[in-house]
Order: structure tokens, then C-alpha cells, then sequence
């Protein structure tokens, strides 16, 4: 691969983030109870059961979805804690019980201050970890525009991975942020294999390196993203109740596949431009 026209490869990752940020915007991301407080129910069952009058019969006042278990079913209700009085008396009559007792039943609930501490504690995690992210990147490079732009790749692989959850209705949880979390990582790891190898090459060089660079970093990236999709499958083949893990392995391929137009695309035009135009840069 080569990078004919680096105004163009920077074109299109900035399509992607522009798209994303729009999609968040219109669109919001979901929160789990982690974030936004609240009750969630489990009820185990031996057989499938038709959950579709049940969540007719809720409607807005909760979430409802059936995770298959290798012992049986589970019925999971999330709800706000003002409703769960409502939505424990729907449950007894859709399974046409008097007392949630002769269930299988579970409950869990979060509070709101509880909730909000994760929500805070786990963005201040994410700031932090950017925060250093970028002043290491700029004593490592010393150069404004170098470093802004591997900063500036790490955020887009971030907001693009926010924009994936928002169309795929992934909730934003503790999971999923420790996951975001993950994507600083490997934003950094690519771009710095990139630049480090291209800013010591002149212009001549540029696409032999590029190509050179290319390879090993997609090399890198597609196996992660191989290595994340047997995980999604086995989650949602075999253990659908792990959701947490199957939410994990999507945030971080969503994120590695922005990383590779970040990178290769976007990161690898400025580069391109700045050997151009700037004598022995």
C-alpha cells in the first residue's frame, strides 16, 4: 500500500470521526446501571421462554433481554429503582405467580451516588491515562505537530469506538471504559511504529518505509482484532450471559479498525505533507 495523495487519507478517517461525534450526538450511547443507577432483575429459567409480551407489557419502564446459559436461560430486567415496584407486579403476572419467591430470582441494585462515583472515578481513569499519554508522546517527538497528531489519532480511535457502541447499542459501563482505556494503548502503540520509522528516512524513502511499517503494523493489529472476534463468537455462541466480555471484545475492534485509518491513513498523510514541505524534518 502506498499513500498516493495524503490529503485524501486524511480525508477519510476525518469523515469517520466527524460521523461518529454526529452518531453520538443525535443518537447518545447507552449506560448501563453501573452508570446511571438502578435495579436489574435475573430471573433462571429451564426452558426458552417468549418475552415478547413481557417487554410489550413493560415497555419504557425497563430493559428486558434473554441470555442463554448452558444450564438454561436467564431473564435480565433493568429498571430505574422508582420503577421496580411496577415492574416486579408485571413479572408475577407474566410467569402467573403470586410471589417472586417461587422464582429463580436475583436482584441486584446499584445506587445512584454508588453509580455516579463509577461514572466519575472511571472517567478521571481515562483523562489521567491521556493526559500522560500525550506528554510522554511530546517529550519522546519534541516536535507540536508530530506529537498532536498521534494525540489527536488516539482521541479519533476513541470517539469513532464511542460512535460504533452508539449504532451497535453497546451500554457504556465499567467494562467498557476499562476497554477504552485499553484503546490509548494500542492507538500509541501503532502510531509511534509509524513515526519512529518514517521520521528517520527522507522523502525519497517515504513509501518503501511506509510499506515496510505497514506490514508489521497491520500484522500486529489484525491479529489483536482476530484474537477479539474468536472471543466475541465463542461469547455469544456458547456463554451469552458473559455480555460483559462480548462488549469488551467489540469496543476494541471497533477502536482497532479506526486505528488502522487513523494510523495508515491520517497519521501517515501529515507525515507524508510534513517530509514534503519541511526541509530535513
Amino acid at each position: 500500500m502506498i499513500i498516493k495523495d495524503p490529503k485524501i487519507s486524511i480525508i477519510i478517517p476525518i469523515i469517520l470521526l466527524i460521523l461518529s461525534i454526529l452518531l453520538i450526538g443525535f443518537k447518545g450511547i447507552p449506560k448501563s446501571i453501573d452508570i446511571t443507577g438502578g435495579t436489574e432483575i435475573t430471573i433462571e429459567v429451564k426452558e426458552k421462554v417468549d418475552i415478547t409480551k413481557l417487554k410489550e407489557e413493560l415497555g419504557d419502564l425497563a430493559d428486558v433481554k434473554e441470555l442463554k446459559a448452558a444450564n438454561g436461560y436467564f431473564i435480565v430486567i433493568r429498571c430505574k429503582t422508582e420503577n421496580v415496584d411496577i415492574v416486579k407486579q408485571k413479572i408475577l403476572e407474566f410467569f402467573k405467580v403470586d410471589s417472586l419467591d417461587k422464582l429463580n430470582y436475583s436482584e441486584k441494585v446499584v445506587g445512584p451516588t454508588l453509580s455516579s462515583k463509577f461514572f466519575e472515578e472511571g472517567l478521571k481513569a481515562v483523562g489521567f491515562a491521556f493526559l500522560f499519554m500525550a506528554a510522554v508522546i511530546y517529550i519522546v517527538f519534541r516536535n507540536p505537530v508530530v506529537s498532536g497528531t498521534i494525540i489527536f489519532c488516539a482521541l479519533s480511535d476513541i470517539i469513532i469506538a464511542l460512535g460504533g457502541m452508539s449504532l451497535l447499542n453497546i451500554e457504556l459501563s465499567s467494562a467498557t471504559i476499562a476497554a477504552l482505556l485499553m484503546v490509548i494503548g494500542y492507538a500509541v502503540d501503532s502510531n509511534i511504529l509509524l513515526t519512529t520509522k518514517l521520521l528517520k528516512r527522507s522523502y525519497e524513502e517515504f513509501d518503501e518505509i511506509y510499506k515496510e511499517a505497514f506490514k508489521t503494523g497491520l500484522t500486529m493489529t489484525l491479529t489483536t482484532i482476530t484474537a477479539m472476534l474468536i472471543l466475541l463468537v465463542i461469547v455469544k455462541l456458547f456463554v451469552p450471559i458473559a455480555d460483559i466480555l462480548s462488549n469488551i471484545a467489540s469496543v476494541l475492534i471497533i477502536a482497532l479498525i479506526a486505528d488502522i485509518f487513523n494510523t495508515w491513513f491520517l497519521n501517515a498523510g501529515v507525515l507524508k505533507i510534513l517530509k514534503l514541505r519541511v526541509k530535513n524534518f
